[in-house]
């Protein structure tokens, strides 16, 4: 156990090397707003009035505390929307139910209404890159067609309040810290305001995204961010003399997390690998409380981790030790990052031998060695997760000439979610059988091998995972009507 001592020495030498900092650094925020960016909040909206919800969107609720947005939507009103709304369910089919990619493109796509692009698309994945191509200019198009370059223009007095609220509460000399404390310095900070960003009519709340874009030049780091402060209802827009941006914790907190996505993401891609054979810290332990808050992937759960521990540790260099405090009960309590405090002791090791780890990036193998020194039941006890396993019988009722029938699931005895690992056993033409041991909180689906070949189960809707709370061995039945073809 660590002594008062111990841990005001470690604070110490800490905020000794970022008090070394030259606050006259020229590493600035450039404070602006993206017409791209706005022209997909727009049609997020109308997506999520269309079908209820989308994301962390309640398309059926009022959003008058959000001006532009509001005038916006019922400007759109006015047209038939149905087009652009099937363009983007169409793109969410392929790309997923996330926004990285739209977010990264549509800041690499000149602005509109011009075509191209002023940096290259990054993106392993031809379907996807294919199909986000084919929706950015599909919004493009829209921003054309309702002339939105105008309606941004008309807005103007609006979005330079918005600007001037960020630019005078960015603390001086922040990014230097930042850079200090992870050893690495970029091209350019770019915060992209977005007032059409919708959020729930609550005190505080907001939306982040910290895309990196790769330039001829160097590596500019951007954040891109929803509005904080819900505002009181006006009739003219005119009549604002608050923009929604005037919060100066929430706005600490955001350039910290944002861009700290931009020093720590790039340098865990190398290590993906060795991340995901972690991954049944994820399937077993964390995949409930993580999805609560749209983290499904695990080296984006990691790197969220990761990033939260350099807010409290930058906080705690900053001698701000109420704000870290803070940070750390948020983090644990309210979002489940229950393996901060592993890597916040690693993240010691790196402060106090920063000699040896000159950046972050040096520092990166030995801080994954967390994953390797944790389990799942450690995980689940955090949690406040039951660690008893049951025995399940499970049989299965299939089609004719089905063929290979698999299981996969949140449970490493079924495959943690991989679609071709665990064959069924073949006790019929008809049925399919298997035995494993489980946690509690058992959810699996059915496939003849990938997840084009998912199968329809009786009595499952089309798509939702099998999902059961178990309280003792027991043996299950359930039969596939068909299978995706």
């Amino acid at each position: 156990m660590k002594t008062l001592k111990m841990i005001n020495k470690s604070i110490l030498t800490l905020m000794m090397f970022l008090l070394a900092v030259n606050l006259k650094s020229q590493s600035k925020v450039e404070v602006e707003f993206n017409p791209n960016i706005a022209t997909y909040s727009i049609v997020e909206y109308l997506v999520a009035k269309h079908q209820g919800r989308l994301f962390y969107i309640d398309g059926r609720a009022d959003i008058g505390h959000l001006p532009l947005a509001d005038l916006a939507n019922r400007e759109m009103e006015k047209y038939d929307n149905s087009k652009i709304i099937k363009a983007m369910q169409d793109y969410l089919q392929v790309a997923g139910q996330q926004q990285d990619l739209t977010y990264q493109v549509l800041l690499k796509h000149n602005i509109f209404p011009a075509k191209g692009y002023a940096y290259q698309i990054e993106e392993n994945d031809n379907a996807k890159k294919e199909a986000v191509e084919k929706f950015a200019e599909q919004l493009r198009e829209f921003y054309i067609e309702r002339n939105l370059g105008k309606f941004f223009k008309d807005q103007n007095r609006f979005l330079e309040g918005a600007k001037n609220e960020v630019r005078k509460n960015i603390p001086a000399g922040y990014m230097a810290k930042m850079e200090q404390y992870y050893g690495e310095k970029f091209l350019a900070y770019r915060f992209w305001i977005n007032p059409l960003d919708i959020m729930p009519n609550i005190p505080v709340f907001w939306h982040g995204n910290g895309p990196m874009i790769k330039s001829d030049k160097g590596q500019i780091a951007n954040m891109i961010s929803s509005p904080y402060l819900p505002l009181e209802k006006k009739n003219n827009i005119r009549d604002y003399k608050e923009f929604g941006f005037n919060h100066p914790e929430t706005l600490n907190f955001l350039i910290t997390h944002e861009f700290g996505h931009s020093f720590v993401n790039q340098h865990l891609g190398p290590y993906e690998d060795r991340i995901n054979k972690s991954s049944n810290l994820m399937s077993e332990a964390l995949v409930d409380k993580m999805a609560m808050h749209g983290y499904s992937y695990w080296p984006s759960c990691v790197a969220e981790h990761i990033v939260r521990t350099g807010e409290i540790r930058i906080a705690l260099a900053d001698g701000n030790q109420k704000l870290a405090e803070s940070l750390r009960k948020q983090h644990m309590n309210d979002y489940s990052f229950v393996l901060i405090p592993e890597f916040e002791k690693k993240m010691e090791v790196y402060e106090n031998n920063r000699k040896k780890y000159q950046s972050f990036k040096d520092f990166v193998p030995e801080l994954l060695n967390v994953l390797d020194e944790t389990s799942v039941e450690k995980v689940r006890t955090k949690l406040g997760l039951s660690n008893v396993k049951y025995e399940v019988n499970l049989t299965v009722n299939v089609p004719e000439n089905s063929g290979d029938v698999y299981i996969t699931g949140n449970q490493s005895s079924i495959g943690n979610w991989n679609p071709n690992v665990i064959k069924l056993n073949k006790t019929g033409e008809t049925t399919r059988q298997i035995t494993f041991k489980t946690y509690p909180d058992l959810k699996f689906k059915l496939t003849k091998g990938n997840w084009e070949t998912e199968g329809k189960i009786d009595g499952i809707e089309e798509g939702k995972d099998v999902s059961l709370s178990l309280d003792k061995n027991t043996s299950l039945n359930y039969t596939v009507k068909n299978w995706k073809q």
